[in-house]
C-alpha cells in the first residue's frame, strides 16, 4: 500500500530563492519545512511549476542549487504545471500551445535541477486538456496525470475523460492507462479542510492500494489572503496517518512503473 503527495502552483519559493541569493535550496522556509516532512515520514514530494508569475520566470532561477536538486532527487522531483496561473488555462489549447509551454518548463527543469529532478507524471493546472493538448504531453515524455473526478452523484471531467465506466474506475482509486496516458484521481485536496477534517476522510480510503493527497504551495505564506497557520502541521498529521494504515510514500511515475 502507498500513497502519493504533489504541491500544485510552485514557484514564489523559487523567485525568493532566486531572490536571495542563499548558498542551499533549503534556506527557504518552504524547502525547509519539505525536508522535515521528508526526514519525519519519509515523504515524497513533487511540486507541479508554473513558468512564471510576478515578474519571474523558471528562466531567472539560478543553476547553483542544481547538486542540491539532484542529490534529493530521490525524494523531491519537479515537473510542468502550466504557464502561469491563469485559470482553466488549457481547456480549449491545440497541441502548439501545449507543447510549448510543457518543454519550456521542462527546459528550465533539467538546466537548473537536473534531469533525475525532472518528473515523468504532473497535475495540469485545473485538470483540462484536449486531445491534442494530450498528445503534447505525450510528446514531451508525461506518462500520467493526476486529476479530479469527484465522487459519485457529484462526478467531474478532467483531462477530456467523459465515458462514465473510466471516470467511475477514476473515483474508486483505480489508475486507468488511456492511449498511452497513464491517470489517476487526487483523493483530497488538503487546503479545503482542517487537519479534523482531513483524517476523517483516511479511514474510508483504508482499504485503497493508493490514496493521493495534494496541496497548493501559496496557502504556506502568511500575506497570502488564506494563508492557513497550521500547513506543515496538517501535513505531517496526514502522512503519520497514511504511514499509519501501513502505506509507503512513492512517486505516481513509480505507480506506473510496478503497474507494467
Amino acid at each position: 500500500m502507498n500513497f502519493c503527495f504533489t504541491i500544485d502552483d510552485n514557484i514564489r519559493a523559487f523567485r525568493e530563492s532566486a531572490e536571495r541569493g542563499g548558498k542551499s535550496i533549503f534556506e527557504h522556509p518552504y524547502f525547509a519545512m519539505l525536508r522535515r516532512l521528508h526526514e519525519a515520514a519519509d515523504l515524497k514530494v513533487q511540486l507541479n511549476m508554473f513558468y512564471e508569475a510576478d515578474g519571474f520566470s523558471l528562466a531567472d532561477m539560478p543553476d547553483r542549487y542544481r547538486a542540491e536538486f539532484l542529490a534529493c532527487s530521490d525524494w523531491l522531483r519537479l515537473s510542468f504545471h502550466s504557464k502561469d496561473g491563469t485559470r482553466r488555462p488549457y481547456e480549449a489549447s491545440g497541441y502548439d500551445e501545449v507543447l510549448r509551454d510543457c518543454a519550456a518548463v521542462q527546459r528550465e527543469i533539467l538546466r537548473f535541477a537536473g534531469e533525475k529532478s525532472l518528473a515523468k507524471t504532473t497535475t495540469i493546472h485545473f485538470c483540462m486538456l484536449t486531445e491534442e493538448g494530450l498528445r503534447a504531453m505525450k510528446e514531451n515524455g508525461v506518462r500520467g496525470l493526476l486529476g479530479l473526478y469527484g465522487v459519485q452523484g457529484a462526478e467531474r471531467v478532467s483531462y477530456s475523460i467523459r465515458d462514465k465506466a473510466m471516470g467511475d474506475l477514476l473515483r474508486a482509486g483505480e489508475i486507468v492507462e488511456i492511449d498511452g496516458m497513464h491517470h489517476a484521481g487526487i483523493d483530497i485536496v488538503l487546503n479545503n479542510f482542517d487537519a479534523a477534517g482531513i483524517l476523517a476522510q483516511l479511514p474510508a480510503l483504508a482499504s485503497r492500494e493508493s490514496v493521493r493527497v495534494m496541496i497548493h504551495e501559496q496557502y504556506f505564506y502568511e500575506d497570502y489572503a488564506a494563508y492557513q497557520p497550521d500547513f506543515e502541521e496538517k501535513l505531517y498529521q496526514t502522512f503519520t496517518a497514511l504511514r499509519a494504515q501501513g502505506r509507503e510514500s512513492k512517486f505516481f511515475e513509480e505507480l506506473i512503473g510496478e503497474k507494467q
